[in-house]
């Protein structure tokens, strides 16, 4: 028949096609699920790097306030 005729010569090449739209479709959403982590991870990075910058800071003043103290006596 003339749809059995079509489909025996679209078929096979439409597989390739659905394969690599399915592949571009999987990898897409694993990207979209894993740009969240990404996010936090980049945000975990500057708030750690933040509280080393504060630590730093008190341990200047730290330092100041014992050096003032003891030129003081």
């Amino acid at each position: 028949s003339r749809h059995g005729d079509w489909y025996a010569e679209m078929l096979p090449g439409m597989v390739p096609v659905a394969l690599l739209g399915s592949a571009v479709y999987l990898v897409s959403l694993s990207i979209l699920l894993f740009l969240p982590d990404l996010a936090h991870e980049r945000y975990l990075d500057e708030a750690n790097a933040r509280v080393r910058e504060l630590e730093q800071q008190v341990d200047v003043l730290l330092a100041e306030r014992v050096n003032g103290h003891s030129s003081s006596n």
